[in-house]
């Protein structure tokens, strides 16, 4: 398989990001869609060489100091080759260039090795749901 090619603020379908979650086995929350693009400051987009999305994060910002990953996603096809890790740098560069400095993601604990080795340090929080 082809490298996966990463693009800031790509468009993308609501579609193609409910296919994705669907494959994933989260809910495609089709109501959330397009509607929920306007509130990200920025989005993470991987596409194959086919052109089909296989991977996708948005990021909530201040634009000043505070960023939160949301909704980091890798098809489970193309999972276990680094491409989550990539996707998640890409969003944390994005970041950086903008003068952010502090990024949070909030995770299930069996993801908490995976972004430990992407640079995030464990706390503690709290998410009502």
């Amino acid at each position: 398989m082809q490298p996966i090619a990463f693009m800031m603020n790509a468009p993308v379908t609501a579609g193609e990001v409910c296919d994705l979650r669907e494959a994933v086995g989260w809910g495609r929350q089709e109501g959330d869609y397009p509607a929920a693009f306007a509130g990200y400051w920025a989005t993470v987009s991987g596409r194959d060489d086919a052109g089909a999305l296989v991977a996708w994060c948005a990021v909530l910002s201040d634009g000043v100091c505070h960023a939160v990953l949301l909704d980091v996603i890798v098809h489970p096809a193309w999972q276990r080759r680094g491409i989550g890790r990539a996707l998640v740098q890409r969003a944390i560069t994005h970041c950086r260039h903008h003068a952010i400095t502090i990024i949070h993601v909030d995770f299930v604990p069996e993801h908490q090795q995976f972004y430990e080795r992407c640079g995030f340090t464990t706390g503690l929080g709290g998410i009502i749901h």
